[in-house]
């Protein structure tokens, strides 16, 4: 039988969990009452706001349970890793969005980094052209075709305002085993991250984003070797 540890706010030493205490008792993460969402930013949510927000709660508490909504939860492998580097604590559990990070055991709250707060919003970067006029390996009358086929095929998702994403990668990377161009529907979730969605799904699922329209993603998979 396999254990889990896990600090709770309630008690001020960590007790055991099995998974079968866990299934019988589904809301055992409400006993960690400290609760901070995760926003945007550079390190793909984790901003100076919300590492004081960290530390603070640490002040009374062993771990803090960290919400994830919107397009940081695409790669939570990054978020993971930015969370623990930028913190200095330690994730004890992860569960699609949420996760629960360990002060760990010498904290000493009167040592804490001192982390000076954003108290204005940063210019935004300015990134290279996301999308081509032609996209690689094609002409421009095969990409004009890629494009209006992907705006009138039926969506693959629909996501919504933040959302969240963690299954969205492999969704896509399935759906090009048999499709050549796929549409994500992204009404109401804004232009700004229907952009961030697309460069990250260009990396994670090495496609082409070939088109961003009405809040609308037209990913495109590439040439293919064997074609």
């Amino acid at each position: 039988m396999k254990w889990i540890v896990v600090w709770s706010k309630r008690r001020g030493y960590g007790f055991l969990v099995t998974r079968l205490q866990r299934r019988k008792s589904r809301n055992w993460l409400k006993s960690i009452g400290i609760v901070i969402a995760l926003g945007k930013s550079i390190w793909n949510g984790v901003t100076h706001n919300m590492l004081d927000d960290i530390h603070n709660h640490w002040k009374r508490a062993e771990a803090v349970r960290i919400k994830c909504l919107g397009v940081p939860t695409l790669d939570m492998d990054n978020v993971c890793f930015h969370v623990e580097e930028k913190s200095g604590g330690k994730i004890i559990y992860r569960h699609i969005n949420i996760l629960i990070l360990y002060r760990g055991r010498n904290y000493d709250p009167q040592n804490q980094p001192v982390i000076p707060l954003m108290l204005w919003k940063p210019y935004a970067p300015i990134y290279p052209k996301l999308v081509k006029n032609i996209a690689d390996g094609l002409t421009f009358e095969e990409t004009k075709e890629m494009r209006n086929r992907g705006l009138y095929s039926p969506a693959l998702m629909k996501l919504t305002t933040n959302g969240v994403y963690v299954i969205v990668v492999a969704r896509v990377r399935e759906a090009f085993q048999t499709e050549e161009v796929i549409r994500l529907d992204c009404t109401h979730v804004g232009m700004s991250d229907c952009k961030r969605i697309g460069v990250k799904l260009r990396d994670l699922a090495s496609c082409v984003p070939i088109l961003f329209k009405d809040e609308q993603i037209i990913l495109w998979r590439g040439k293919r070797d064997q074609e």
